[in-house]
Formats: structure tokens, sequence, C-alpha cells
């Protein structure tokens, strides 16, 4: 029998705070050598996509991996006891999400000034809203501003995160105007072509970039990159072979990728997420799959004990 979980259930099971503190401990097991992670693999169908992200972590005796692509957006996970076999089946589309979120949050922990309180967002999509979610969890967020292409779109997640998080969200009518004067900024876009400008970044300013998960997507241009004093991936051979705008700016000499380090040195110390109140902050985020791993093992044995979820006889 196999405990499977709907995306209700993750949902229901999975605050953005708490989400947050198990990336935590995942990055320090990973600097304890308790962790693996694999290169993304993707295969070319004459339609679509299709993606497995897998990891393991040994701390919990457990690996797993997660696919999607084509079928209707669904994603699931599938976690493997390494002593028991097959021990848990996800619907992951709301686990990516808060994980995503969950991720520049832990980011923004370490990296963001701590007054930081003022925020600008360049996309307005289901993880623009995760991400709003990890900004309030971690710093004192008073006011927000975002920018999408659809004034309408942008107007209703304005309205919709005022109403959910308890502060102001401003529409605004460009990506300049949007990232301004703010203490944080936050790319969450499918753009090829940068959407933020490096010179529109204000100094003292930390940076979360979540969507240039593929070679050729591009949200930061080079002197948002060139601007940014400590530049901090998950996984850096992630990041070599599959962050596209990084990819761009070390192919120009715009980038050594000695310059980039990976977040388990910025949890546990190794070096400082910050040096000073001035300097630019990066955070370019892929999404590995030992993070959807250890989530995915919180979930399964928190929903075991309290009873939710159904198993399924294979």
């Amino acid at each position: 029998m196999v405990l499977h979980l709907s995306e209700a259930e993750v949902k229901s099971l999975l605050p953005m705070g708490e989400c947050i503190d198990i990336l935590e401990g995942l990055f320090r097991q990973e600097a304890a050598g308790q962790v693996e992670r694999m290169l993304t693999q993707e295969f070319a169908p004459p339609k679509g996509f299709f993606r497995l992200k897998s990891g393991a972590v040994y701390a919990a005796n457990t690996a797993g991996f997660k696919i999607y692509g084509g079928g209707r957006g669904r994603r699931m996970i599938f976690l493997w006891d390494l002593a028991e076999g097959l021990s848990g089946i996800l619907d992951a589309v709301a686990l990516t999400q808060i994980r995503t979120g969950a991720l520049s949050g832990l980011a923004t922990r370490y990296m963001a000034r701590p007054e930081a309180a003022t925020l600008g967002i360049i996309g307005t999509g289901k993880e623009a809203r995760t991400q709003l979610e990890a900004m309030a969890a971690v710093r004192p967020i008073r006011s927000a501003r975002a920018y999408s292409r659809n004034p309408e779109n942008r107007r209703a997640f304005a309205d919709e995160m005022a109403e959910r998080l308890g502060y102001p969200v401003e529409p605004v009518e460009s990506g300049k105007e949007c990232v301004g004067d703010a203490d944080i900024v936050v790319t969450a876009t499918g753009a090829n072509d940068p959407v933020l400008s490096g010179a529109w970044v204000a100094e003292g300013a930390h940076i979360n970039a979540i969507g240039a998960t593929t070679l050729f997507r591009r949200e930061l241009d080079e002197e948002a990159i060139t601007r940014s004093s400590t530049i901090v991936v998950e996984h850096l051979p992630t990041a070599q072979a599959e962050c596209g705008e990084l990819i761009w700016a070390a192919t120009r000499a715009k980038l050594r990728w000695s310059q980039v380090r990976e977040l388990k040195d910025i949890v546990t110390g190794e070096i400082p997420g910050r040096r000073e109140a001035r300097e630019i902050t990066l955070f370019d985020s892929i999404g590995v799959g030992a993070e959807d791993v250890a989530v995915a093992i919180h979930l399964i044995d928190r929903a075991k004990s309290l009873g939710v979820g159904r198993q399924v006889d294979l």
C-alpha cells in the first residue's frame, strides 16, 4: 500500500513558513554530505516537453523524482524508501508553487537587509503569489508593487494579494516603476528576453530571480548580474547547465562561475549572504529535485500522523 496525496491535501498540509524551514534543514543536510542532486533529465517529444527532476535525502533514507510536461500540466512526485520501496505519490503543482516561494524566502532570510520592507515583483502568475507570501514570512513587508504586461491580470493580482497579506499591493505600468527603490525585487516570469534591467535596481536591494529555468530563458539583463556582488544558486552544476541568464553572462565574459556560490554555503554561514547594506545580492533559482523530495517526505510523514490521504494498493 502506498499513500497518495492530492493537490488539496498538499495545500492544507504545507504552510509557507514551515516549507521555508524544511528547505533550510535540507541545505544544512546537504552541507553535511547527506543530500544528492542530479541534473534535470529532459526529453524532446514531437510536441511539448517532458522533464524529470530527482534527488536523494539520505538523512531520511529516501530518494525520489518529480515528473511533468504534457498531461494537462499535471506534476507528480514519487518517493522511494531505500529500505522498504515505494512510499508515497503526491500531486505536485501546489507543492512546486509553495516550494518555489519558500526557496526565495529562505534566500531572502539570509541575503536581504533585515529591515527590508518594500517589494517589487515582475510577473503576476500563480508562482508570483507564493513569492509574495514567502517574502512576508521572512521580512516586515509594508508594501509591494506588481507589474505584468496584462493590465487586468496585474490589477486582479494586486487586489487578491493585498487582501490576502494585509498590506497594500499597487499595480504599476512598467518594470522600471515596479522595482524602483524596492528593497526586494522578484522576477517570476517565463520570459526569453530580460524583463529586469540592472539600471533600475536600487543599492542595497536583494533580487530573487525564479523564471530562467531553462537554457534559453532570461529574466535579468547583464547589468543586473554584474551589479550583484553576491550571486547564489541552489546547485552550481545545475545552474551551469540550465540557468539561461547566468550562462548568457558567462559566455560573454560578464560572469565568472567562480563568483557564484551555493545556498548551502549561505545557510551554514560558510560565506555571508550579505556583506554590507549597500550591496546588491542575487539569488537565481532553478528548482532541484532534492528540494521537492524533502518537502514530499515531510508531507507524507505529516499525512500519516493525521490520517490524511488514501492508501493505494499497487
